[in-house]
């Protein structure tokens, strides 16, 4: 059998092999979203179609620095708190293809091509990280388990994902493979480090996996005797501290500048990232001094605890999150009825088969990767260094489950390192069963396979007796987002329109007019506008709606709004107040406001 050609070259290229396989079928999909991209962009998530916007604003002359969209609560608009950098990338597809194609055209190819970019680039590193650490077959399942698993191959990652948590997801990968790689430490470093300032720039979303890689080596180098410890700290540390101050400057106008912003890279961050730099070369310059490793960690913490307490003063407002200076009314609404937010058990209780989806390959890659850890018994140079790096890649994992407790969207974290660790622990399941063919053995791979690879079938074994999914009125939201269905409201002159939460980015980007409503929590009354009336009755909805500066009305036709009054306006029902706006498409209600 061993002598088989076709066997001996599919063992040879069995990396290749997968590799391509694996971008084939990234690719594959791509063209087959795409294909569909023009009528279906509206349906995607809100930040997809507000990025989209950004970019053809700053295409279109808008300033740089100036990230306010003006068509949400006109005229002054909303500012968002996301970075240029992105936009740059997007806008590098766009413009180039603008010579051959018109404008339309050209973004949708764009916002097919960006996510899937990132994707491929995604799994390279992934691939030929872990074949460099732990070999070939770890490689192969890391892959598969990127391509295959629905979070990591769809929820950021396919065609229409315009919002930055890919970028982010990437950058993590990056950290990761930067604190395991097994030689060139300040190269590592510098790497590492400028993949942890970049994703600060383009969000703070994953500053808590930062703050546990940064702890991880920081804690690494102070009980290590080993000068690559070090080297890697100093070098990580300066690179992430000079690469945020750099991106910061980008992306941030001087009229800014000193705006102590929470939830965009600013002042507040830098300073938390210059006191942790401060800290760890502290240890460094300790732990070069063959002083007592325990009485370094006590001098740094203690270096830290004094920076933090210089900088309080421009750091305490930030301690309660991003949304802390919005309403609390808000703040309940973020985190009971906008998806990702919501905490993981809340997320779970309403949408069962999607948190199984998602989670189950975290738990299977951390639980079996720690036994195989505290189990490993080689002993060769190769197999000391990898035992590390499994050590590692479990505490970097294990930042993350804590965090999707709190919000479910955090989930990221851990999936950028779930992949390695679950190539490592089907590797070592798969040669478990090679060495003993033993029935057993095998039938243990086949199943952790199985909730690493295909979660979705284990979740489907088990649908019967989860919780059924709430929310309904997705099949008429839909329709009512269609480009197709959107475009009849150009039939009217421009105006500004009350809607709701989930249709302002996608009428400000397919039509002409502007919106009240969009979930951006730097102005809580396009936030309140989009979800608080449409849980009103009749009296007080129209006082709120008359009370703002929308000359129109718009409702979906059949959207289970939670208000019975709004659900009654939207079956086709009138009102003395409201005048109905004709239009062609069937899906869409337009009403024009009385006063």
């Amino acid at each position: 059998m061993n002598s088989n050609p076709v066997l001996r070259i599919l063992k040879a290229k069995a990396f290749l092999l997968v590799v391509i396989g694996a971008l084939a079928l990234v690719i594959s999909k791509s063209i087959v979203a795409g294909m569909a991209m023009h009528e279906n962009f509206a349906t995607k998530g809100n930040d997809d179609i507000m990025r989209l916007l950004t970019v053809r604003d700053w295409l279109a002359g808008q300033g740089w620095y100036d990230v306010r969209q003006y068509r949400l609560m006109p005229p002054e608009g909303v500012s968002l708190h996301w970075s240029r950098y992105i936009d740059a990338g997007i806008s590098a597809i766009i413009l180039p293809l603008t010579m051959f194609v018109p404008m339309d055209t050209a973004e949708q190819i764009a916002v097919t091509v960006w996510p899937t970019l990132v994707l491929v680039v995604s799994v390279l590193v992934v691939g030929f990280g872990s074949r460099r650490v732990f070999g070939t077959t770890a490689a192969c399942f890391a892959v598969l388990c990127i391509v295959l698993w629905p979070l990591t191959a769809d929820l950021h990652s396919r065609a229409g994902n315009l919002d930055h948590h890919n970028i982010q997801w990437l950058m993590m990968v990056i950290m990761s493979f930067a604190v395991i790689w097994p030689n060139h430490p300040r190269k590592a470093g510098f790497i590492g480090g400028i993949a942890a300032a970049f994703s600060l720039a383009v969000g703070l979303e994953s500053l808590v996996f930062i703050v546990g890689v940064g702890i991880i080596v920081f804690v690494r180098a102070a009980l290590s005797s080993t000068q690559e410890s070090r080297k890697f700290l100093a070098t990580f540390c300066t690179t992430l501290g000079l690469g945020c101050v750099g991106l910061w400057l980008g992306q941030t106008g001087p009229a800014d500048r000193a705006v102590l912003m929470c939830d965009q890279l600013g002042p507040p961050t830098l300073l938390m990232v210059g006191i942790a730099m401060i800290a760890s070369l502290f240890v460094v310059v300790l732990a070069n001094r063959q002083t007592n490793p325990f009485l370094n960690l006590g001098l740094a913490a203690g270096v830290t605890i004094a920076g933090l307490l210089v900088a309080w003063p421009m750091l305490a407002h930030c301690l309660a999150g991003p949304y802390a200076q919005i309403p609390a009314e808000l703040q309940e609404l973020i985190a009971t009825q906008v998806t990702e937010a919501k905490p993981g058990l809340v997320y779970a209780r309403t949408r069962a088969a999607a948190a199984l989806v998602f989670t189950i390959p975290i738990f299977v890659a951390v639980g079996f990767g720690l036994i195989k850890w505290f189990g490993e018994r080689d002993g060769s140079v190769r197999g000391k260094h990898a035992h590390k790096a499994l050590g590692l890649l479990l505490l970097m994992c294990m930042i993350g489950i804590p965090m999707m407790f709190l919000q479910m969207r955090t989930v990221i974290i851990a999936a950028a390192v779930a992949p390695m660790i679950g190539g490592v622990v089907m590797a070592d399941r798969i040669g478990q069963y090679l060495g003993s063919r033993n029935l057993k053995d095998g039938l243990v791979a086949l199943v952790i396979g199985l909730m690493l690879l295909s979660p979705k079938t284990i979740v489907r074994s088990v649908a019967p007796i989860l919780p059924s999914s709430t929310g309904g009125g997705n099949s008429a939201q839909d329709d009512c987002r269609s480009y197709k269905s959107l475009i009849a409201l150009n039939e009217v002159p421009s105006t500004v329109i009350f809607t709701h939460i989930n249709f302002g980015p996608s009428l400000i980007w397919a039509t002409h007019h502007s919106s009240l409503a969009a979930p951006y929590h730097r102005s809580a009354d396009a936030f309140l506008n989009g979800i608080v009336p449409f849980q009103m009755e009749e009296a007080d909805f129209v006082s709120y709606v008359r009370d703002t500066t929308a000359t129109h009305l718009l409702l979906c036709r059949g959207f289970n709004y939670q208000s019975e009054y709004v659900r009654g306006l939207a079956s086709g029902g009138s009102a003395d107040w409201l005048r109905r706006v004709p239009v062609s498409s069937e899906d869409q209600l337009l009403f024009e406001i009385l006063r």
